[in-house]
């Protein structure tokens, strides 16, 4: 059996996209998905603040953060997509590129730990 070629899905997701049903569909689960949003722009919040006491505590300031609080967020963002030894790897890999780009080794490992719950696979 042949590949469906573009023009194909062009015509399936032309009628899959009724507006009317689109719009019901998006209106019914508003108020779910502005909950879910709620609780991950916490979860975040909270795990910014934790990263900003870190580095407080070990004077970083200004400008000198952003890598720090750049490394907390991907760390977060591969936390929703991977667990375990999976995580863990990920998170030594890009342990190893903050340090490779300067960052000091004993902070990363302080915000691997406190974003992932864990220290990174070694």
């Amino acid at each position: 059996m042949p590949y469906r070629d573009f023009t194909d899905r062009v015509e399936n997701y032309d009628l899959a996209v009724i507006p009317d049903v689109v719009k019901t569909k998006f209106e019914n689960r508003k108020t779910k998905m502005v909950q879910l949003q709620q609780r991950g722009q916490a979860t975040l919040t909270d795990m910014e603040k934790k990263v900003r006491d870190i580095l407080d505590e070990n004077g970083i300031f200004g400008v000198f953060r952003v890598p720090y609080l750049n490394l907390a967020r991907a760390l977060f963002r591969a936390k929703g997509h991977q667990s375990g030894l999976a995580l863990q790897k990920t998170a030594n890999a890009w342990k190893q590129k903050a340090v490779a780009e300067g960052l000091d080794p004993d902070i990363v490992d302080k915000i691997v730990e406190v974003v992932i719950g864990a220290a990174a696979y070694a």
